[in-house]
């Protein structure tokens, strides 16, 4: 990926336009008002260009570059950022030109609505970023409207602070137009950890999905979850090639419906899902994007309940689920749910997501707590509400083989909820086959 500045002569243009005014106005030569109009003409083209930059972005697998071009007021957001970070000393953005399309696409959309919300969720914008074809799994974003320059500062150091420590490194800026002179800005940060082709989001039964990729340094061992319209999951570790990279063909013959491809890898702090895509097959354009729209038109009137009531919510969902495909339900731990409570409140005080934080592992703390098991696993979350963190999970074939394990028979569900408006909820939940003594 390469960023192409045309540099701006903003003050040298002015000097020219008023020279060639002046020439236009007191002149009687023809010959010379036509120059003075060419020339007039050249500088409204590079003051044009000098306004804009070119991005091109270019995928390791695929030969095709992705040009955009960044607005003027996206240029000067994304040059804040980028000095923002350098003064707090956290690792610098990288500019991603499918962000960016995807962020323009959405603060022109909040422009038609005439609104802005309080807080854009992730779930709603993720059909729009596998429509640019971004499959990270892990995201977040962020619009704000603003009409000067000290409002706009204010907006990206509060943005900046929400994702201080969680290791997002690719970044979109894109700005709008609103009304009274303000304009609408969206930012969408992201962690890029799979490096791959364009993925096709419609085939045929019975093809194959091919599928190459590489990872970012400091991940390692990728395992795919493949899971098929029936909804159950297949493990897998790809293979890896003498250059590192790594590849995997899976045969799309599970019926026609929706396949979801994902990624996790190990991480710094354990592992971590790092990538997601859907593959439709069999299915209509037009049932795509009904299907697309549970994303975005998700009910949520969780975002204000106890955490008491939270967790009663999340038992109840977790054992529906497990209904729904004839599995026993899962039996509440107390002691459990005080290891989930203590992982989750981790998590939110040093504003660190990860299964392998400082004295959180969970094996560690199972086994502080004399807790005797044959095997234990944990989903974790980071959302606006504790719908919205179910829906994620069963949305992810890693979160729901958890959920929908046979061989689990209790489970432990803490939840800490950071703040009052706008609250962040940190979930865990503990999934456990206890060793019969």
């Amino acid at each position: 990926m390469a960023l192409r500045e045309i540099p701006g002569t903003k003050g040298d243009l002015y000097s020219i336009i008023s020279v060639s005014i002046f020439y236009l106005y007191f002149t009687r030569e023809e010959a010379m008002k036509r120059k003075v109009i060419i020339v007039l003409i050249a500088v409204t083209i590079t003051s044009i260009a000098a306004s804009e930059e070119k991005i091109q972005f270019t995928n390791t697998y695929n030969p095709r570059v992705f040009s955009y071009t960044l607005k003027k007021d996206e240029s000067n957001i994304f040059s804040l950022l980028i000095n923002s970070s350098e003064e707090e000393e956290k690792e610098a953005f990288e500019i991603d030109a499918k962000l960016c399309a995807a962020a323009r696409y959405n603060s022109a959309n909040l422009a038609k609505k005439g609104d802005v919300p309080k807080k854009l969720e992730t779930t709603a914008l993720r059909p729009l970023l596998w429509s640019y074809g971004v499959y990270d799994f892990q995201y977040l974003p962020t619009a704000f409207i603003y009409k000067t320059e000290e409002s706009l500062k204010d907006s990206i150091k509060v943005f900046l602070h929400t994702i201080s420590k969680r290791g997002f490194f690719n970044c979109g800026v894109g700005v709008s137009d609103f009304k009274d002179e303000k304009k609408i800005a969206t930012i969408i940060c992201s962690k890029r950890v799979i490096d791959t082709f364009d993925i096709p989001k419609i085939m045929n039964i019975g093809s194959y999905l091919n599928l190459e990729f590489k990872i970012r340094s400091g991940y390692k061992d990728p395992i795919l979850y493949f899971s098929p319209p029936s909804g159950e999951v297949k493990k897998i570790a790809p293979a890896i090639s003498e250059r590192g990279e790594f590849s995997y063909s899976y045969e799309l013959s599970g019926g026609d419906g929706k396949y979801l491809v994902q990624i996790i890898t190990q991480g710094k702090n354990g592992v971590e899902a790092v990538f997601l895509v859907p593959i439709y097959v069999g299915v209509s354009l037009s049932d795509i994007k009904k299907e697309m729209l549970t994303y975005i038109n998700i009910e949520d009137n969780t975002k204000n309940v106890s955490v008491e009531v939270a967790r009663d919510m999340l038992l109840k969902a977790i054992n529906y689920e497990r209904k729904k495909v004839n599995l026993t339900p899962l039996k509440l731990n107390q002691k459990l749910c005080s290891i989930a409570l203590s992982k989750s409140k981790a998590m939110a005080e040093k504003q660190l997501f990860g299964h392998e934080i400082e004295q959180h592992k969970l094996e560690e703390l199972l086994k502080s707590e004399n807790i005797q098991f044959n095997k234990a696993s944990e989903n974790i979350g980071l959302n606006s509400s504790p719908r919205m963190a179910h829906f994620l999970f069963m949305s992810s074939p890693a979160h729901r083989s958890n959920i929908l394990n046979s061989m689990f028979s209790e489970v432990g569900i803490g939840i800490y909820k950071a703040g009052d408006e706008d609250a962040q909820w940190f979930i865990t939940e503990i999934f456990l086959m206890p060793k019969e003594l």
